[in-house]
């Protein structure tokens, strides 16, 4: 794999990017042994979040849950400095992972507060010029995609902080986010996946369907 822009990259969920793209690897390879052998159906998807921790108390007891991870920790951060809206902050939530025709990942992440919508944003390059037996594994780049959309969350975690202690000025307004997402779908920007609540305040795949005339695909 090349990784373009790696210095951008920060510890995400304890886990760096160079790790993750080793376990990604790693685990890929016992996937496809173990769906060779029968262990597994051949029409299951490889996902990363699906191998447990040692450990684990449950089924969704994986480090590499990055969803309910963010989720855990932006809830927690939103009613530390009084900004959930609701008692279920998650609920308006809302998220975007897009391609540039480069091959670019741009992530977009939002949540509802009592301040208004904040949202959180990250992109990387990751390309597999040689994928070899990755390339019989088709939701390797859509685990790759989950990763991106992991350090928006980031992002959106570290603007909740910003916003909670009065230092909200120097985050970048919604607004100028929904447009931006509009400005990228111009650009030919395609969809890799994108959903939220209906309670979500920013519609992020709203915008970047109408940068494409309303069409997502």
């Amino acid at each position: 794999m090349r990784i373009y822009g790696f210095e951008e990259v920060r510890e995400v969920n304890a886990i760096t990017l160079t790790r993750y793209l080793v376990e990604l690897i790693f685990h890929a390879r016992i996937f496809q042994q173990m769906r060779e052998s029968g262990q597994i159906a051949p029409d299951e998807p490889f996902t990363l979040s699906a191998f447990l921790k040692e450990d684990a108390k449950h089924i969704f007891d994986s480090e590499f849950d990055f969803v309910a991870n963010a989720n855990g920790k932006l809830t927690k951060a939103l009613r530390q400095y009084g900004l959930a809206d609701g008692p279920l902050p998650h609920l308006g939530m809302s998220h975007v992972v897009l391609r540039s025709p480069d091959n670019r990942l741009h992530a977009f992440v939002s949540i509802n507060s009592t301040k208004g919508p904040i949202v959180g944003t990250a992109t990387l390059k990751v390309s597999i010029p040689s994928p070899g037996f990755l390339a019989d594994i088709g939701t390797v780049s859509f685990e790759i995609a989950q990763f991106v959309e992991s350090m928006a969350s980031d992002s959106l975690l570290e603007n909740i902080r910003l916003v909670g202690t009065g230092a909200g000025h120097v985050v970048t307004h919604a607004d100028e986010r929904l447009e931006e997402l509009k400005g990228l779908a111009l650009q030919g920007y395609t969809l890799v996946f994108g959903g939220g609540g209906g309670s979500s305040t920013a519609n992020l795949m709203g915008a970047f369907a109408a940068g494409r005339g309303g069409k997502l695909l």
